[in-house]
């Protein structure tokens, strides 16, 4: 273990010690009283009469005899009892600290918890620790020979070793990057959102929270409260920008740093953290850029969002409409086919899918934009009710997922759907729009968004249902 600025534990440095010092001096003393009786004897050789010399002189050499005979017999066995005293409390100090560690560790393991940094990507299952008091880092803070239940800091201030016991309330640095980062003991749901530029990723992921804010955790009863000012000013920046009808301004970081908000489902049950990750859509041209991109190493979902215009097929029903369309809509540059393949090989380059296995993760297949023009009568909600009717399809969601793909493949994606079946275990498709259209209040009003959210979360964990 490195070295960490606190006082050992007495059972671990300084009760060695003090044992050793004990057998030391008690074999010095013992040894010491055979000389000193030793010594009387040669005294009275010279300066005592012949008589009185074999009197004395007997005597003192049978008690230096016996000095080193009983007293080393009386030291081996009282110091045998002590150590096997001081060796059973030793013991069971040992235990409980191997105890309390396995059951911190244990705790952590059950509930799924580790620490992402939103910055570098870096995960961690322990975070350095700083003492409030003078700022010295604690690398190691957990039951050890430094404390069980506590370390003392150099400074004096006492910093519990467990997250049961409060050490998730410390300020906590990254070991990678050693920024500043939020431990808390939430179960962490990390999902990347995929998908090449102009595709609507970062309208959709404040439209998504911003409907499971404002609509699902009312209605859930969760409680909903962000990791940090920083994420909660951006998002009633970004949702006061909806209502003027101002569109959020385009991604521009090529490795992102992470959305994180918290969900507390029930009051019996722990809060879960959400770190959502809106790279760039250049990002997805660059296999260089994607290797950064390290929270795909332990991601639990993905969202992969598909722009209707960069369909060729599609594109060429909608060419002339867009040339004379004054709207917001910027169709994206890159084929959802490159989107798709770039983000798979990096999985398979970087972070050890292999290019035969199946994902078990959930992925949501979002296709965005569905309110333009008269897509929604060929991929939206009306269209969707047409084909339950029809096909005598159970739920609005199941029709729009074969509606999709129905649609896809008629448009020529069919390679795309074959890909998508054999990567992926577990998948659905969803239409949204991440803006919507202006309404004569002049805000927008997103359609679609929550419904891939609340899916993926339910996937995920069975709590978020």
């Amino acid at each position: 273990m490195k070295i960490q600025p606190a006082n050992k534990s007495y059972f671990f440095g300084k009760g060695y010690q003090d044992l050793k010092n004990t057998i030391v001096e008690c074999w010095q003393r013992n040894a010491a009283s055979a000389r000193h009786y030793g010594k009387e004897a040669k005294f009275f050789w010279y300066y005592e009469p012949w008589w009185f010399w074999r009197f004395v002189s007997a005597g003192s050499i049978f008690a230096s005899v016996s000095v080193v005979f009983f007293g080393t017999l009386f030291f081996l066995l009282l110091s045998a009892i002590h150590i096997s005293l001081l060796l059973i409390v030793f013991l069971i100090i040992y235990l409980s600290f191997s105890l309390l560690w396995g059951i911190d560790k244990l705790y952590r393991f059950w509930r799924h918890t580790f620490i992402a940094c939103p910055l570098c990507y870096h995960k961690t299952d322990l975070p350095h620790y700083l003492c409030p008091k003078c700022q010295r880092v604690h690398t190691n803070l957990i039951p050890s020979s430094y404390g069980i239940l506590t370390h003392r800091c150099l400074c004096g201030t006492q910093l519990p070793t467990t997250s049961f016991h409060g050490r998730n309330k410390l300020p906590t640095l990254c070991p990678e990057c050693q920024s500043e980062i939020k431990t808390e003991t939430a179960t962490p749901i990390c999902i990347p959102i995929v998908g090449g530029p102009s595709v609507g990723k970062t309208c959709f992921l404040f439209s998504a929270v911003k409907g499971l804010i404002e609509e699902v955790a009312p209605k859930k009863s969760w409680q909903i409260r962000f990791l940090n000012d920083n994420n909660e000013n951006l998002y009633h920046r970004v949702s006061q920008h909806f209502e003027q009808g101002i569109v959020p301004a385009k991604t521009p970081q090529l490795t992102p740093q992470a959305f994180n908000f918290f969900i507390k489902p029930h009051r019996w049950t722990s809060e879960k953290i959400i770190y959502f990750y809106d790279a760039a859509g250049e990002s997805f041209q660059s296999s260089d850029i994607l290797v950064r991109h390290k929270f795909y190493e332990y991601f639990h979902g993905l969202i992969f969002m598909i722009d209707p215009f960069s369909i060729p097929e599609l594109m060429m029903d909608y060419s002339n409409s867009l040339k004379h369309d004054d709207s917001i809509i910027r169709p994206s540059d890159m084929m959802l086919d490159d989107a798709f393949d770039r983000m798979m090989l990096n999985l398979e380059k970087n972070y050890h899918v292999k290019p035969n296995q199946t994902i078990k993760k959930p992925c949501a297949i979002v296709i965005n934009k569905v309110d333009a023009f008269d897509l929604t009568e060929r991929i939206g909600e009306s269209a969707a009710k047409e084909l339950m009717q029809q096909d005598n399809i159970a739920t609005l969601s199941d029709a729009v997922n074969q509606l999709c793909k129905k649609r896809l493949i008629e448009w020529g994606l069919g390679h795309f759907i074959r890909n998508l079946e054999y990567k992926f275990a577990n998948y659905r498709f969803f239409t949204s729009s991440a803006l919507g259209s202006p309404h004569p209040q002049n805000h927008f009003h997103a359609y679609g968004t929550t419904e891939p959210l609340i899916w993926l979360l339910s996937q995920i964990d069975k709590k978020l249902k």
